[in-house]
């Protein structure tokens, strides 16, 4: 039996469509909670563990007050990592996907690792971009809209996910060269 049909790989496989689409669910409910909770009278509390960590390295108090129309910009900002990370999960599954029906170097599995090292790269700038966006937007609202700062940070985590992206794309490349080497192999047999 190939190593690609054995009953532990396909349990991982599996294990991986379902943990990674766990992974987005919870990344979508919470981006959608923080801002349903945000602004509702209380800053400390709730509402402080709620705040991105680019707020409190920044020592920005939660904002009090937040009106519908602000926790919609709010919501609108976190949509950014969100999307990325829910394309990354997408191309994670046409892998699994792929891999459970035995194509390991097909052309499904290629352009999935080639998403994944996308979305990875797009991980790292949409994280950037949030961190300073809602830094800017949190700090303004809980001024009293009369000033704000923006916190712009870079640390090991962005740094992984780019380091991670890059590797993706090399791997693509990789799979793509044992695709073509397969396909080559098949048209000598």
């Amino acid at each position: 039996m190939a190593s690609i049909q054995s009953p532990a790989f396909r349990r991982l496989s599996r294990g991986l469509h379902a943990l990674t689409l766990l992974c987005a669910l919870a990344g979508v409910c919470f981006s959608v909670a923080r801002w349903l909770l945000l602004g509702h009278g209380e800053s400390g509390g709730l509402a402080q563990m709620l705040l991105p960590s680019q707020a409190l390295q920044a020592n920005i108090a939660a904002p009090l007050q937040i009106e519908a129309s602000w926790r919609l910009v709010g919501l609108a900002i976190e949509c950014l990592p969100t999307a990325a990370m829910l394309f990354t999960v997408w191309c994670l599954h046409r892998i699994c996907t792929a891999f459970l029906r035995g194509e390991v170097f097909g052309p499904a599995a290629v352009r999935g690792f080639r998403g994944v090292g996308w979305g990875f790269i797009a991980m790292f700038v949409a994280s950037l971009v949030h961190g300073a966006a809602v830094t800017a937007l949190l700090s303004w609202l809980a001024s009293g809209q009369r000033g704000g700062q923006m916190a712009l940070s870079v640390g090991s985590f962005e740094m992984s996910v780019l380091i991670v992206g890059l590797m993706m794309l090399l791997l693509a490349h990789v799979m793509a060269e044992g695709q073509r080497l397969q396909e080559e192999s098949s048209a000598f047999v």
